[in-house]
């Protein structure tokens, strides 16, 4: 048998010396009156006594019988109760023992030299390894944060739980995780043996409490499993060992006196298993794991009002939902819908809403807005109020000089960005057309972008005037390029004072 002896002994002072009666204080009145009539005044009276008391008997029974078919819950074992000695840990003395917690008793047994059965502890050093973690929990601590917990070790002892009440109940369930010396020996191996899933990690090895519910006559009822280490799965990344604390719900095994826990695994069970016979236990007939609740809006966003063109606006979602069960910074925020494109776009960059208007007409939207929370969601809507702005046309502040060509042949550009400009969007948008040419005999002109290409057609003298439009949102600027095209003498023509 494992374990480890405990280290002195914190005895409990014997309870003191009680007096039970048996009936309630008014029917014992009630028998004394009896016989002392019954010698004074007669047959008569002590009848009349001996059937009250016998009514008063009835009804104490009945109601007995009533309390026992209806046994109330027994308040949930928490083993914060638990006395624990220097070291962290409860000591019963030597023997056979129950330990106390909440409305449950909880079975152990002490020897020299080794023990069994439950113990409570409030161990959180990690670093233990072997036999010196024997008490401690893989999960650092009890279940929820809290101080105390259970440890049992099942090997070769009855390791059993009943109620106080000595009634049949419901168990709930209890959460259980593993004993640290039983996590470090799958996880790193022990006594020459391979960790759980072997070399490859393909072994199907498993550890697992089983629960047996039994009936006041101590026949089996019904048992339960929960694996507290599993490696039989195909993909080898969803093989786990608990570190956690994780709820096993005992209620399938119904009305029950006892539940016996019990370990195994595929390195064997009872004395021939290989692996260390613990596991640890929290929260026994406690509530249970908790449903998780989805998030809700604390925040709404008001109204979002654009005024300008163009505009953008963010919006800072941070806190506007709320998850009362799980952290508020891994609420994650969507935009599931938009009412008006047109008028509207948006997008998320983290939790900022990020909306451009489209136009400067007047317009609203609606933002269908998600909040998601651990697989759970709720919607909100973001209102936005877009108000008309009055769409100025651009207008001409850098005229073209005259274009003078000198030359033939010749090619002349002349770069039109900042010609014109608008005063409610932005000049780069500004488009630029050439409306007409009146002279494309001596003149050809072509746009580049922004780059206004013009190219004489011979080397007469002439004029040409191009009309040009600057548009910007839908409107638009009509302005002028005068072109001069001065005479040429063609390249390769012989002049007479060359001969």
């Amino acid at each position: 048998m494992r374990g480890s002896p405990f280290q002195g002994s914190d005895k409990s002072e014997d309870l003191p010396n009680s007096e039970f009666n048996c009936k309630p204080s008014g029917t014992r009145a009630t028998l004394s009156a009896a016989i002392s009539m019954a010698s004074c005044d007669g047959l008569a009276v002590f009848v009349s006594c001996v059937i009250t008391i016998f009514m008063r008997k009835s009804l104490l029974l009945s109601l007995a019988l009533i309390m026992a078919a209806f046994a109330v819950a027994q308040e949930p074992a928490t083993f914060e109760d638990v006395p624990l000695g220097s070291g962290g840990i409860w000591q019963p003395p030597v023997g056979d023992n129950e330990m106390p917690s909440g409305g449950w008793l909880f079975t152990n047994s002490t020897q020299y030299g080794y023990w069994g059965g439950f113990t409570a502890s409030n161990r959180t050093d990690l670093s233990q390894t072997g036999l010196n973690a024997q008490y401690t929990a893989a999960a650092g601590c009890g279940y929820d944060g809290s101080t105390q917990y259970a440890v049992a070790y099942t090997m070769g002892v009855q390791t059993d739980v009943y109620a106080t009440d000595g009634q049949l109940h419901t168990v709930t369930g209890c959460y259980v995780t593993n004993n640290l010396w039983t996590y470090q020996d799958i996880l790193q191996g022990g006594y020459g043996e391979l960790p759980y899933g072997g070399t490859t990690g393909n072994d199907p090895d498993w550890f697992k409490v089983t629960a047996t519910g039994k009936n006041a006559s101590g026949q089996t009822v019904g048992t339960l499993d929960f694996y507290l280490a599993d490696y039989r799965f195909a993909n080898n990344e969803e093989d786990y060992v608990l570190n956690t604390w994780e709820w096993f719900d005992l209620s399938p095994l119904g009305n029950v006196a006892t539940i016996s826990f019990s370990l195994s695994s595929s390195r064997g069970s009872g004395y021939n298993m290989i692996t260390p016979a613990y596991f640890c236990m929290d929260n026994f007939n406690g509530g249970g794991a908790a449903p998780d609740l989805p998030p809700y809006i604390v925040n709404p966003v008001q109204d979002v009002v654009f005024n300008n063109y163009p505009q953008t606006l963010q919006v800072n979602l941070n806190g506007v939902a709320t998850d009362p069960d799980d952290p508020d910074e891994n609420i994650v925020y969507s935009i599931v819908s938009n009412s008006n494109p047109s008028a509207l776009t948006a997008t998320m960059s983290g939790k900022i809403l990020v909306m451009t208007r489209q136009n400067a007409n007047q317009a609203t939207a609606n933002l269908t807005m998600r909040a998601t929370s651990d697989g759970q969601s709720v919607d909100f809507i973001v209102h936005v109020i877009i108000n008309a702005v009055v769409d100025n046309p651009p207008y001409i502040i850098n005229p073209v000089s005259d274009v003078v060509f000198n030359e033939y042949p010749q090619t002349i550009q002349v770069n039109l960005d900042g010609v014109a400009t608008d005063p409610d969007d932005p000049d780069e948008n500004i488009v630029y057309s050439i409306v007409s040419n009146s002279n494309p005999s001596a003149l050809t002109a072509s746009l580049n972008g922004k780059i206004l290409v013009m190219t004489r057609q011979n080397a007469n003298q002439a004029t040409a005037n191009l009309t040009m439009r600057a548009t910007s949102d839908g409107q638009s600027v009509d302005f002028t390029v005068h072109v001069v095209i001065s005479i040429s003498l063609v390249s390769g023509y012989c002049r007479r004072s060359d001969f």
